[in-house]
C-alpha cells in the first residue's frame, strides 16, 4: 500500500498537494503543524474542511518551542504585522528577499518534515508530501529541488522505514499551480493563503487581507493560470 502525509499549511501549494495525493496514493493522512502563527485559527479551520470534503484523516500537532524560537527570532508570522507589498514590488528580488526574510520561521521547512518522518517511521514509511515550487524557492532556500534532495539524503539515516520528501510542485510558479488545481477540480476557493486573514464568509471561505506577499502571489497566480479568482479579498491586489 502506498502511503502519504501531506504537510497542510491551508494555502493554494497544499491544498494542489492534498488533491494530487488523494489521486496517486491508496493512504493519505492530512499533517497540519501549529506554531502560534497570525493564520493559525484560519489554517485549522480550512484543514478541517478539507479534511471532511476529501475524505481525509487529519491530524494536528502544535509545536510550542517552535511558536517560542519564532518569536525569539522576531518573525511577522507570530507577532505584528506582516509587510504589505504589491506585484510590483515582487518584480524586485530586494523586496520579495526582504519579505521572506521578515516572516522566516527558524528551520520550519526541517522541523516540519521531521515530524512528519516520525510519524511515517512508525506506520512503516511513506513519502512526505510538501507542496514546494519554483516561485517560493527563488527566495527561500528551504523550497529548492537542492533542499530536498538534502533532506532525503537525511532521512536514509535518521529512519528505520523508507521515508522520503516528494514535491510535486516543485517545477511549477503560481500560475502552473492555478492550473494544477483547476484540473484537479480543487475547491481552491476555501484555501487559505493569507499571513493576516480576517475571518471566514457565512458560506466558509477565508477572508484575504489582500496586501501580503502571500495574497498577491495567490491572485497574480490565480489571474495568469486560469483567468479567475474566486478568492474573497478585503482590498483585491492590485496587479
Amino acid at each position: 500500500m502506498e502511503r502519504a502525509i501531506v504537510l497542510f499549511s491551508g494555502g493554494l501549494d497544499s491544498t494542489a498537494c492534498l488533491y494530487w495525493a488523494k489521486k496517486n496514493y491508496d493512504e493519505v493522512i492530512m499533517l497540519t503543524i501549529n506554531y502560534g502563527s497570525n493564520e493559525e485559527k484560519a489554517t485549522n479551520k480550512v484543514a478541517e474542511f478539507f479534511s471532511k470534503e476529501l475524505n481525509i484523516p487529519l491530524k494536528i500537532i502544535k509545536l510550542d518551542f517552535l511558536e517560542e524560537f519564532s518569536k525569539l527570532r522576531g518573525t511577522t508570522l507570530v507577532r505584528g504585522e506582516t509587510p504589505k507589498v504589491t506585484a510590483k514590488d515582487l518584480e524586485s528580488m530586494e523586496v520579495a528577499q526582504k519579505t521572506a526574510k521578515s516572516v522566516w520561521v527558524p528551520a520550519r521547512n526541517v522541523v516540519l518534515i521531521s515530524v512528519a518522518a516520525s510519524l511515517l517511521d512508525a506506520l512503516g514509511g511513506g513519502d512526505i508530501i510538501v507542496g514546494f515550487n519554483a516561485e517560493e524557492g527563488a527566495t527561500f532556500p528551504d523550497n529548492t529541488p537542492e533542499f530536498v534532495e538534502k533532506m532525503n539524503e537525511m532521512l536514509k539515516y535518521g529512519t528505520l522505514s523508507e521515508v522520503k520528501v516528494v514535491a510535486p510542485l516543485i517545477n511549477l510558479d503560481k500560475k502552473g499551480i492555478a492550473k494544477l488545481l483547476k484540473e484537479l477540480n480543487a475547491k481552491y476557493e476555501y484555501s487559505n493563503s493569507c499571513y493576516m486573514p480576517k475571518g471566514f464568509t457565512e458560506d466558509g471561505k477565508p477572508i484575504h487581507c489582500g496586501e501580503c506577499e502571500s495574497c498577491v502571489r495567490r491572485h497574480r497566480g490565480l489571474i495568469a493560470g486560469i483567468g479567475e479568482d474566486k478568492t474573497v479579498y478585503v482590498v483585491k491586489p492590485k496587479l
